[in-house]
């Protein structure tokens, strides 16, 4: 990933490309919305770029037969990343496994400093 510039508050697109995941999730999704969510994490994200601590969600990649395990991003291009090696097959089992990352890794839910 970009690092942020300095004295500056702005968003930054990573350098690592989509994974198939990532790219067979957002195909066909308006550029301008994408744009418009990578803008509201990164407020969420505390104006920082990048993987929002203990903002992991579930992610529907076959229709009523696959479910993946991802983390919101305050990026552009990637404004979640999908963990390849966390696939399920049901939704069930994928939120499991995101509350045991979040749990492991000792992440809270995003909150934001005033």
């Amino acid at each position: 990933m970009m690092d942020r510039p300095e004295g500056k508050e702005m968003i930054g697109a990573s350098s690592i490309p989509p994974n198939d995941l990532e790219l067979a999730a957002m195909a066909g999704l308006d550029i301008d919305k994408i744009n418009d969510l990578a803008e509201c994490l990164f407020v969420l994200n505390n104006r920082r770029y990048g993987p929002i601590p203990g903002a992991y969600m579930v992610v529907c990649t076959k229709e009523n037969q696959e479910w993946c395990v991802a983390q919101l991003n305050a990026d552009r291009i990637k404004p979640m990343i999908l963990f390849e090696d966390k696939v399920f097959p049901s939704a069930e089992l994928a939120q499991a496994e995101a509350f045991r990352i979040k749990e492991e890794r000792g992440e809270s839910a995003p909150c934001r400093w005033t």
